[in-house]
């Protein structure tokens, strides 16, 4: 149960967002709208549910459960006399000022990161599909770029291994997902990358990039301004959540209780879509899914990566205990030429960073990493002159991640918490996989709205090799509950679901700052006790 995983759990619970944060390139251009909303002066007492958080995952939540930009066949199951939802979405500060509105700005599959769990592929690339899809239907202006080419640098021959190795499975056992993935080593194609001192390097066809919180304040606002929604929306902006209660035993009615400074609202369902500030409101998964410190950097270009010297690819740069990230904005004004550099990473050199959620503060270390990195990953001519050569930063921010116990989202109904959903745990990658978790939660909570003695189940068809069920009814042929069919076209991995069983397994794992420290000894000792990788 999740609360003998709260029994086992070693490490205190997140504590809220902090009032103050630095400031991220992406919140540069805020949207008028949702800047302080409240889209009711008073907080409602009431909601059907209550979405906490305001990102990628929480919009998604929203938008798949009041959005009529579906196919119709997608809301046969929905009856008009009784869908009229009544949705409440609370966030701690502004809307999209947690994870989402603080990332590199990519969204890049990794494809060989589970080579034998296969769904995880197909998910990742039907996620990106899907953001590209919505951006389309309501021509969102967010910088998306489809790129023919996401690169993974690789500079250890450990991790290189492991590539080679997975690769080599994905041919023989998935080469839908494999012809989409090569593995360069030669030299020349390494030089023609950026990245001579690689040892190696994952291409990944396709990868995008594209400015996240522009994304999701269009889908916020088009909840906000739309006249025809499968109910009502309304959110709540600089408005924390401080606790959640599930309804007393004793209680005749099935509510939960979300408290906040302003005053209480009772719902019948609950989504925590709050990533690495989960265990504020779920203390149980305090040593699940822990908040982790990420830092960025907007960095203006040096000549030799300016102008139509621009970077089509987005970038990873993975080694023994570096993790690093990078996209080139396009100019505006000019699409073949380059503007800021995204870059973020650097990590092994903010050791407080595993636990912490206090974005409001830069580490001086990481900072000048990033300013300076990529003038040897990428052997830029700049450097061969002074040493003390820098890119300026335009802005410095950090943001929360959160890092799942076993590497993987948390994604479902909290077992025995009826009526309680989360969505959290993306491990530094949640732009490949949060839309379509946000979705799978949207669906769930709607289906288990229309059929209470279903809730807490799992969708059926959530796993491949379930042969048994059909979706038509034998003696009518006609489809068996649409939300049900939606639910397993959404293609949510088995292994991202909530269940007592995983969580029991998870907690038997490492503890999250275990494998980091483990990671970073592995950096150390690969850059001979200096702290930097020796091959970057």
């Amino acid at each position: 149960m999740a609360e003998n995983a709260a029994s086992q759990s070693r490490r205190a619970p997140a504590s809220l967002p902090t009032e103050q944060s630095t400031e991220s390139f992406w919140h540069s251009e805020p949207s008028s709208l949702l800047k302080g909303h409240r889209t009711t002066r008073d907080l409602p007492t009431t909601a059907d549910v209550v979405v906490i958080g305001s990102g990628m995952t929480g919009a998604s939540v929203a938008y798949h459960m009041l959005s009529k930009d579906f196919t119709p066949k997608q809301h046969e199951c929905f009856d008009p006399e009784k869908d009229n939802l009544d949705v409440v979405m609370l966030e701690a500060r502004e809307a999209c000022w947690g994870a989402t509105g603080r990332n590199g700005g990519h969204c890049l599959p990794l494809l060989f990161e589970h080579p034998h769990d296969l769904s995880i592929g197909h998910f990742e690339l039907d996620n990106l599909r899907a953001i590209r899809h919505v951006i389309q239907h309501k021509n969102i202006d967010c910088e998306f770029k489809l790129q023919q080419q996401g690169i993974r640098a690789i500079y250890d021959s450990q991790h290189l291994e492991n590539v080679e190795a997975s690769l080599a499975h994905l041919k023989h056992h998935a080469p839908d997902i494999a012809s989409h993935v090569h593995l360069g080593t030669s030299k020349s194609e390494l030089a023609s990358h950026h990245i001579p001192s690689a040892l190696g390097a994952v291409i990944t066809d396709p990868a995008a990039k594209f400015w996240p919180y522009k994304y999701v304040a269009a889908i916020l606002t088009d909840l906000l301004n739309h006249p025809n929604l499968f109910g009502k929306f309304n959110l709540q902006t600089l408005t924390p959540a401080t606790s959640i209660t599930p309804p007393s035993i004793d209680s005749s009615r099935d509510m939960w209780r979300v408290s906040t400074r302003r005053g209480n609202i009772q719902t019948k369902k609950v989504v925590l879509a709050t990533n690495g500030y989960i265990s504020n409101l779920l203390p149980s998964f305090s040593d699940l899914v822990v908040p982790v410190r990420g830092q960025m950097s907007a960095l203006k270009p040096l000549p030799s990566v300016a102008g139509n010297a621009i970077l089509n690819s987005s970038y990873g740069f993975l080694g023994a205990g570096i993790d690093d990230y990078l996209i080139q904005r396009v100019d505006r004004t000019n699409p073949s030429r380059g503007a800021h550099l995204m870059f973020g990473g650097g990590r092994q050199h903010d050791y407080l960073s595993v636990g912490a959620t206090d974005d409001s503060v830069i580490d001086e270390d990481t900072a000048r990493y990033l300013r300076t990195r990529l003038l040897d990953a990428f052997d830029l001519p700049e450097k061969s002159g002074s040493r003390t050569v820098q890119f300026k930063a335009t802005h410095e921010w950090t943001g929360i991640m959160g890092f799942s116990r076993d590497e993987l989202p948390w994604v479902g109904a909290v077992p025995s918490r009826p009526g309680l959903y989360i969505s959290a745990g993306y491990t530094g990658h949640g732009m490949p996989n949060a839309w379509l978790c946000g979705k799978h939660i949207g669906l769930l909570v709607n289906r288990d709205m229309q059929h209470p003695h279903l809730s807490g189940q799992l969708p059926r068809g959530i796993n491949s090799m379930d042969s048994e069920w059909s979706w038509y009814d034998p003696e009518t042929n006609e489809p068996k509950m649409d939300v049900e069919r939606e639910l397993a076209l959404v293609g949510l991995p088995e292994a991202y679901v909530v269940t007592e069983e995983r969580i029991r397994k998870a907690m038997g794992m490492l503890e999250v700052e275990a494998a980091d420290r483990a990671d970073r000894e592995r950096g150390r000792e690969a850059a001979g006790g200096t702290g930097e990788n020796a091959s970057l």
